[in-house]
């Protein structure tokens, strides 16, 4: 389950900034298959997704 939210997350994330949402859940796809498949992805992906997460809220609050 964990997998397929991730995977949404990413595919959102991506498809939102490339306007196709066809690449996004391409992309989404793989990177959960990364993340699943060794731990090296796992890090390489929870890393990029903690990064965006903090830069996000960092942006949040520069605004208010």
């Amino acid at each position: 389950m964990l997998k397929t939210m991730v995977g949404a997350v990413i595919g959102e994330v991506i498809g939102r900034k490339s306007g196709n949402g066809l690449l996004g859940a391409g992309l989404g796809i793989v990177a959960t298959r990364l993340a699943t498949r060794s731990i090296p992805g796992l890090l390489l992906v929870g890393g990029a997704f903690a990064a965006k997460s903090m830069y996000d809220k960092r942006k949040e609050r520069q605004r208010s």
